[in-house]
């Protein structure tokens, strides 16, 4: 049976080996102290996750990676601590680390903050040649079979929040160390810790009053003498109890992920990643598990609680508003109704002079036949009706102002060259705004009605003009309708 042998960055004879040397997870946009020592304690509660990732599952000495953190807030919620501890086989190289993480973070503000985080520990490199397939029994590479290298390791990290917009940078392995094998021919095999850069953003959207959550990400990885990396991501949650999301990582891999909450405490996720590339063929995918438990969750509930409260308050404070304008509203209806009480006891005591205001409407009507008539009635001249009135905030006719609109009529239909101008007033009692739209209803129900009798509505034309042209300190009066002769 044929091995299919992998053959990793390594130039022996004293030359280093540089490539991407910080394993690649999916689950870092649910465990983000993973990546960040800044974000230790950044969740207000302690939360441990065990990570497994299986790599091309499908190939002899691929990468397979096991991870183990813990963090938390210490009772100053400025400051977390955290720990990782790892495993990472790829080929003939193994590697072991443990880091201890210290974070602090700066509030500018409830809404910005700034987290910086440092940590320090171990990195243990062992050489693995047992399961290499090679031509040269006596090549020097083989007797270093088991020969490991421990080293101190460090890392640093900043994140900076704005409401629920998140910027971090992290520097992994930043000391930047050499291992050095010695082997039996003097020559060295120089393994070096490259220093990393990896930066990521991510935005959170809310809806549904927090219960539906979608945080696109993305996330870019600088490794000096190798490819640029980035990962774009987006994961939507329910009730932060379940959880799924789609990655693509640079002409690599298209990634799935889900996960969810079991109980109050247990978190389980899982991620696979299908390569796209040219090597699909033989890599297949990668397969990544996640398990965590959360604990402490005082912290958390106090932190929802505060939430809460000040959703409350914010629902409290428009529900006063609402209760304000509702007042306002009210006082303004009642306000109306004593006017309209008034409207009623003047147009019961002018029912009284119906008669005589009948007869004078009649002269004016039969005065303008004669003007008419004669010639004399000029263009501009306008004409008050005497009954053409509304109620507040009202446009529809009553019967008198019918009986009067009817006179117009006769006129008109008797002079089928005369053309007028309705023009609609109202009193002072509403916005400016308001009021010219409510002129303009008036008019346009006039002209509506006179069109209604058969007069032809291009011998019409609606004017509005609000509150501008008061005839009297009498509100009532002010709630008119004239019309001025245009042509004749």
């Amino acid at each position: 049976m044929k091995k299919l042998i992998i053959t990793l960055s390594i130039v022996v004879a004293g030359i280093s080996v540089k490539a991407q040397q910080v394993p690649m997870l999916s689950h870092y946009y649910y465990n983000k102290f993973v990546w960040n020592p800044a974000l230790a304690g950044f969740q207000k509660y302690g939360q441990a996750y065990l990570v497994y990732r299986n790599q091309w599952n499908q190939v002899p000495g691929a990468p397979i990676t096991k991870s183990l953190t813990i963090d938390g807030p210490l009772k100053s919620k400025n400051v977390g601590l955290g720990g990782n501890l790892y495993q990472d086989n790829a080929g003939m190289f193994n590697r072991t680390g443990g880091m201890v993480s210290y974070a602090y973070g700066i509030n500018f503000s409830d809404d910005s903050k700034l987290r910086l985080g440092m940590g320090l520990g171990f990195i243990d490199n062992r050489l693995s040649t047992t399961d290499l397939s090679y031509k040269h029994p006596d090549d020097p590479l083989l007797e270093l079979n088991n020969n490991n290298k421990t080293g101190f390791d460090a890392n640093f990290g900043v994140n900076y929040t704005y409401k629920d917009f998140n910027f971090g940078v992290s520097l992994p392995q930043v000391l930047a160390l050499d291992i050095k094998y010695e082997q039996p021919n003097k020559s060295d095999l120089v393994y070096k810790n490259t220093r990393h850069f990896q930066f990521n953003a991510s935005y959170l959207f809310k809806a549904m009053e927090d219960k539906l959550k979608i945080e696109p990400s993305a996330f870019v990885r600088l490794t000096p003498h190798a490819p640029l990396q980035y990962d774009v991501s987006a994961i939507a949650s329910y009730r932060d109890m379940i959880w799924g999301g789609v990655m693509y990582r640079s002409a690599y891999a298209f990634g799935m992920m889900a996960g969810v909450r079991l109980a109050k405490q247990f978190v389980l996720g899982y991620a696979y990643d299908l390569t796209i590339n040219s090597n699909k063929t033989y890599l297949r995918g990668a397969n990544e598990v996640l398990f965590g438990f959360q604990f402490g969750g005082s912290a958390a509930d106090d932190e929802a609680l505060k939430k809460r409260l000040k959703g409350i308050d914010d629902r409290l404070d428009n529900d006063k508003t609402k209760i304000e304008d509702l007042d306002k509203r009210v006082k303004s209806n009642s306000d109306d109704i004593e006017q309209n009480k008034k409207d009623i006891k003047k147009n019961s005591d002018d029912n009284s002079n119906q008669s005589d205001d009948i007869n004078t409407l009649k002269r004016m009507f039969e005065e303008m036949k004669s003007r008419l008539g004669k010639g004399s009635v000029e263009v501009g001249d306008v004409y008050e009706f005497k009954n053409v009135y509304f109620a507040t905030n009202r446009y529809d006719l009553s019967n008198e102002a019918k009986t009067e609109l009817d006179q117009l009529v006769n006129v008109m239909k008797e002079n089928p060259s005369l053309k007028i101008e309705i023009s609609g007033h109202t009193d002072d009692r509403g916005t400016p705004e308001y009021n010219q739209r409510l002129s303009e209803r008036r008019s346009k129900t006039v002209i509506d009605y006179i069109v209604s009798k058969g007069v032809s509505r291009d011998r019409l034309t609606a004017y509005s003009y609000g509150e501008s042209k008061p005839i009297s300190e009498d509100l009532n009066a002010n709630r008119r309708v004239e019309f001025k002769v245009i042509e004749k």
